[in-house]
This record gives structure tokens, C-alpha cells and sequence, in this order.
């Protein structure tokens, strides 16, 4: 028998598919007050468990499809592992069934970026494509699709890549690596070593300069980074006639002057999502196509409001150290003003010093709410930077925000944490941040002259 465990928007994906490929399974969430009820009427012929599971059930399964958000350390989980059962997880059955080109993206940041870029380019060029996986999407769900894809593109997790075994790649990448999740990972070499996985099986392995070669693969590398390209085969950026190009090897491609979006990491994103699409041929004009009209994704570094000279941006995607160092350093190099941060959340058991540098370099104020956020302020104080202000929630950090701006400033809400203290997701915690924005100016005396940008979408 087969066990689903964990019945969020993966596990659902797992038990449709099953369903389909008509294999008999049972149903599992440790969550006690979990309501079962509407799953059980969409899959009649599955039995339902909440809380503990139960000791019955323990001897007939045989393969155990486990949520990312359940960690295969779990006492329970290791006790089946002992028993000989097997442990997978939905990109493995995703693995076992797919029969088409896979690209694959992971890394600490950017994932999603670079996931939907692949995407639009390939659409571009003419291909029928899925974008699925950690994007939204599950990949089980895309797999069911009555379209018959030509490729499909997965954005993936460390969570995801652990219970993955048999994943083969035409091209895949790791984009970075920045302390994340040290609350489900003893190490950060334990954390890189998952991530690691997706070059398990791929044909092209497409690697930041920065992070370390992998000899079992070194003659299916292609490196990617904000210099010159290391060799012919690599990608980065060369200067011609006092113009910045993004190219490989010493071919210009793109002229970064073209690109919609701005920054060295959107660089390095659109780098990246050239090399993994090597084995396509893509041409230079679907390149520039999309590159020149890609207005980047909703909570990542968006500009939600410009408002007498300040700038608003909503960043809620920066749920760890590392996007919110880039976000600073970004906005800290464009704009004339200082920024007020305003970060906080869940700490995933992260260290914050990494932040001090830029804060100290680009930040006047930073604001503090959530949880942890005593931890980040201990870290920022003990490498002394002292401008902190803590409060209780969102609402109260925009609003002081709003009383210390000066034109020219930037108000980057770049939380560098989790949401789940007081929202569901990023995606809420960013709703919310716009809304309040709007209600902050709706209140207040701003001049009708204001230029509040995106208004539709706030």
C-alpha cells in the first residue's frame, strides 16, 4: 500500500495522480485539527488519518510519498524507513512517469525568477511548455494536464530534491546558496548537499562562478557569473564601445541597457536562464523579446507606490538573508536616498550578521516586526548598527516607516524570514503590505500631484 502523507497542495496533487493510475493508497496529515471531510468526498475509496498514524496501517505500507514540508528525520518517518519502506516524494513519481525534456532550477533565491523566464522564452520560440513544481503548479497536477507538453520547466526545492532519486534533467542548475532553513537542516553543508541532488542525472549542469565544481560532471558544466566569461562556453558580461552586454564566451547577446528589469542579480538571473536553455537553440531575437518586456514576479522586489520622492517596495518573496542582502544592495546603488528596512517573521534559525554591511552602508532605519524579531536586532546590534526600531506588526512598521521617509528614500519591505507568525504565506504577508500602503496615503495628506504607481494593484 501506499501512504500520502501530508495533504496540503502537494499531497492532494499525489492522491489525484494515484487516483488516475488507479493504485490503492491511504491518506495522512499530522495536523490533528485537520479537516479531512471534502477530501474524502473527492476520493471515496481512500482512508483518512489526521494526527498519529495508525499502528494498523504500519505493516501494509510498502511506499511512503512524503509532503516537502514533512522532514524524512521525523521519528515516525525513520521508524518505516527501518521497517524497509520507501520513501519518495511527488517529483519522484513525477520522474517515474515523465517522458519529455525536464529542465530544472534550484537555489536559495531567484528560483522563480529564473523559472518563469525559461518559461516565457520557450513559449516564445514556439515550444509547449510547462512551468510547475515549488512555483505553484504542482508537477503531478502538470503531468495530468490533457495538454501534451514538449517540455516542462520545474522551479524545485531543497524539501522537494531530498525524496528525489531518479529526476532526469536536460539541463539544471543550482543559482546560489544562502543560509535558509537551518531549522530542518543541521548544517548548511547538509543543506547544499540537497540541493546538490538535482545534478544527480542531468545533461547540462549549469553553476554560479562562485560555487564549487562537481568532478563527476566537470565536462557538463557551464559556469555563469557577473564577469567575464571564464571561457567560451560560459556566460557573463563584456563591455563594447562603453556598453554592458550579457554573453557567452565573447559573443554579446543582450545589451543590459535593454532589459526591463534592473540590477546585477536580474543579470545573473537572465544569464542563468540563457544557459539552461542551450540545448533548445533559442535565437537572440526570443531573447531580447522577453528579456526587454519581462516585468518581474508580483512580491519580489515590485514597486508597489511612489509617493513625493519615496519609493515603496515590496519584496515579501525575500524569506531569507540572502534576498534581502540583494534587495538592499540593489535598491542601496540606485536610489538617492537612504532605505528603511522593514524585515521580520520566523528566523528559520538564521544568522542575521550578513546583513549588517549593506544595512549600515545603505539603511537610516531598520524597522522590525514578527516573531524573531528580538533575533535579528541582537544580530544588527551586536555589529553595530543601532538605528532599530521594533513594533508588533506590518501595519505598525509602515506606518512608523511613513513618519521617517524623506524624498528620495526607499522603504524596502524585505522581511529576510518566514511569514507563517502572522500570515499563510509570503504571497498574504505581500497583499497585505500593498493594502496597507494604500490605506497609509488614503489617510494621510499626500498632494493629488502624487504619482502612486501599480494603483490597480495595490
Amino acid at each position: 500500500m501506499i501512504l500520502v502523507a501530508g495533504l496540503g497542495v502537494t499531497g492532494q496533487s499525489v492522491l489525484r495522480f494515484l487516483q488516475v493510475q488507479k493504485e490503492a493508497c491511504c491518506a495522512f496529515d499530522t495536523r490533528v485539527d485537520f479537516d479531512c471531510s471534502a477530501l474524502q468526498e473527492q476520493f471515496p475509496e481512500v482512508s483518512f488519518a489526521t494526527g498519529e498514524l495508525p499502528a494498523k496501517w504500519r505493516a501494509q505500507i510498502k511506499t511512503l510519498v512524503l509532503s516537502p514540508g514533512i522532514a524524512v528525520r521525523e521519528p515516525w518517518v525513520q521508524e518505516l524507513v527501518a521497517n524497509g519502506v520507501e520513501v519518495i516524494g511527488d517529483i519522484e513519481l513525477f520522474a517515474r512517469a515523465v517522458g519529455v525534456p525536464v529542465v530544472a532550477i534550484t537555489g536559495s533565491n531567484g528560483k522563480s525568477t529564473v523559472t518563469t523566464l525559461i518559461g516565457e522564452v520557450l513559449r516564445t520560440a514556439g515550444f509547449e511548455v510547462a512551468v510547475a513544481g515549488n512555483i505553484g503548479l504542482p508537477a503531478l497536477d502538470a503531468l495530468l494536464d490533457d495538454v501534451e507538453y514538449e517540455i516542462y520547466v520545474l522551479e524545485l526545492s531543497s524539501f522537494q530534491l531530498e525524496t528525489t532519486y531518479s529526476l532526469h534533467c536536460i539541463s539544471a542548475t543550482v543559482l546560489n546558496i544562502s543560509e535558509d532553513h537551518m531549522d530542518r537542516y543541521d548544517d548548511l553543508a547538509a543543506y547544499v548537499h540537497a540541493k546538490y541532488k538535482i545534478f544527480s542525472d542531468t545533461e547540462l549542469a549549469v553553476l554560479p562562478t562562485d560555487l564549487k565544481d562537481l568532478t563527476s560532471i566537470k565536462d557538463r558544466i557551464v559556469r555563469f557569473g557577473p564577469g567575464v566569461p571564464q571561457s567560451n562556453r560560459d556566460y557573463g558580461i563584456i563591455e563594447m564601445d562603453n556598453q554592458r552586454f550579457l554573453a557567452k564566451g565573447e559573443e554579446p547577446l543582450i545589451n543590459t541597457a535593454e532589459m526591463l528589469l534592473k540590477g546585477k542579480h536580474h543579470q545573473l538571473n537572465a544569464l542563468a536562464m540563457m544557459a539552461l536553455c542551450e540545448p533548445f537553440q533559442i535565437s537572440k531575437q526570443v531573447f531580447s523579446q522577453v528579456l526587454t518586456n519581462f516585468a518581474g514576479l508580483p512580491h519580489r522586489t515590485q514597486l508597489v507606490a511612489e509617493v513625493n520622492g519615496v519609493q515603496w517596495i515590496n519584496d515579501s518573496k525575500g524569506t531569507n538573508v540572502g534576498a534581502t542582502l540583494t534587495a538592499l544592495e540593489t535598491f542601496g546603488a540606485e536610489i538617492d536616498g537612504r532605505i528603511i528596512l522593514l524585515a521580520g517573521g520566523v528566523s528559520k534559525d538564521a544568522d542575521f550578521s550578513p546583513l549588517t554591511e549593506a544595512v549600515q552602508e545603505f539603511c537610516s532605519a531598520v524597522i522590525l516586526f514578527g516573531r524573531d524579531r528580538g533575533i535579528i536586532e541582537q544580530a544588527l546590534l551586536q555589529n553595530g548598527f543601532d538605528q532599530i526600531k521594533q513594533v508588533e506588526t506590518l501595519a505598525d512598521a509602515v506606518s512608523l516607516a511613513a513618519g521617517l521617509v524623506e524624498s528620495g528614500d526607499c522603504v524596502l519591505f524585505s522581511p529576510a524570514c518566514a511569514s507563517f507568525d502572522q500570515f499563510s504565506n509570503y504571497v498574504e504577508r505581500g497583499e497585505v503590505f500593498k493594502r496597507i500602503v494604500k490605506e497609509q496615503f488614503a489617510m494621510s495628506s499626500v498632494p493629488p500631484s502624487a504619482a502612486v504607481e501599480n494603483a490597480q494593484n495595490l
